[in-house]
Parts: structure tokens; C-alpha cells; sequence
């Protein structure tokens, strides 16, 4: 299992690193992804709103796919961590995801990763990569899905929107990485992650409108 997960790792920063427009600014990363919750939540599958309260961290993430010979799309978003009753600033973060033998097409894809446990959070915050296996990817209940109530909850929920059809298999699994330049252009050239998630830098101008998207 430790090998298959180090092969996709190295295969998910084949597209990574081969696709561009990894470098927008945070505001810019911002917009997005304030689009991109509004566009899930004024749809038929809307994230229930105690999906959100009861998250521990959220990435929100808008990819685009390319046809290689191993399927793979790379994008960028935000990762914010749970900070009391609100979030913290938003982290700037770069995606990567891969499948073998899969070609895949011309198109872009949102996706909402939220993160149930403070285990899944701080298995991001440790390394700067997080990995999230098709294996443990469980798709998130929408308000008019009555599934998952009252069962255990799984550590990750995933919410995907490609071309504006909701749903799917998230194939492959997705990796997503810091983006240090961003982050440092943002906060400044010393500030780590953890100085960022952990409310020790000034939030940037809209990041109020982001966190009130998510409640």
C-alpha cells in the first residue's frame, strides 16, 4: 500500500509540474473559490450547511484536465483550517491527480475536499502534501441526499463538479501541495503555514466574503 501511494504520488507531479497557471494570486484564488461554493450552493446539490460546521479544514480547488498518456489535471485553490467558531486565513494550494491508463480530456473540474478530523488537517499541515486516495474518498451528502445520517463519518468528504454536472468518482485520487510562492507574496517571505492557519498573519481583503460562503 506504502508503494502504491509513493507511485501515484510521483505520478500525480507529472501534471503538476507540466501544467501551468499554478501561480494566480491568492485574491485571485479567492474569487474562485467563493464562485465555486456559491455555484454548489445555489444548485440542486447543495452542501448542507453542518457539513461546514462541523469541518476541521476545507480546500477548495478548481483543476483542469490535459490528455496525456497517464490521465492527470493540476489547478490551485485555498486550504482554510477550523479556528474556533470561524476559519483561519486561506492558504494558498496547488493540485495534482493522476490515473493510469485513463486519457483524460479537455475540461475543468471544482472540487470541495472537507476534512472531518483534526488527524486530516494535521497530516496537511505537517508535510505541506496532502494525498487524498480514491480508496478514502467518500463523496459528501448533498440536502437532498439522505445518506450518511447517522452512520460513523468518514475523515474526508468530497464534493466534484465537472463542466456543470455534479457527482462522479473523483478517479485516481488528487494530491494538493502549498503554493510557497503564492503564500510568501501574500504574508510575507518568513511566514510558514502554521503562522497562516494559526491566526498569527492579517487575513487578506475578502476573506471575510469566503468565510461567510462557507456559513
Amino acid at each position: 500500500m506504502r508503494c502504491l501511494n509513493s507511485v501515484f504520488r510521483v505520478l500525480a507531479l507529472v501534471p503538476l509540474c507540466l501544467l501551468a497557471a499554478c501561480s494566480n494570486s491568492l485574491s485571485t484564488r479567492m474569487g474562485e473559490s467563493i464562485s465555486i461554493v456559491r455555484g454548489f450552493q445555489s444548485s440542486e446539490h447543495a452542501i448542507p450547511a453542518a457539513v461546514f460546521e462541523n469541518a476541521q479544514g476545507v480546500a477548495i480547488i478548481r483543476e483542469g484536465n490535459a490528455a496525456f498518456v497517464i490521465g492527470g489535471s493540476g489547478g490551485q485553490g485555498v486550504f482554510m483550517k477550523r479556528s474556533g467558531a470561524g476559519w483561519s486565513a486561506p492558504v494558498a494550494v496547488n493540485t495534482a491527480s493522476a490515473s493510469i491508463g485513463l486519457q483524460a480530456g479537455a475540461q475543468s473540474r471544482d472540487i470541495v475536499i472537507v476534512m472531518n478530523t483534526a488527524e486530516e488537517v494535521a497530516n496537511f499541515l505537517d508535510d505541506g502534501v496532502y494525498g487524498l486516495a480514491e480508496a478514502s474518498a467518500v463523496a459528501g451528502p448533498a440536502k437532498t441526499d439522505p445518506k450518511n445520517a447517522g452512520g460513523p463519518v468518514p475523515s474526508t468528504y468530497y464534493y466534484l463538479r465537472t463542466e456543470g454536472l455534479f457527482g462522479g468518482l473523483l478517479v485516481g485520487g488528487v494530491y494538493f501541495s502549498t503554493a510557497d510562492k503564492v503564500n510568501h507574496e501574500q504574508y510575507g517571505p518568513d511566514v510558514t503555514v502554521g503562522d497562516i492557519t494559526g491566526g498569527k498573519v492579517k487575513p487578506p481583503a475578502g476573506s471575510e466574503v469566503l468565510w461567510k460562503t462557507l456559513n
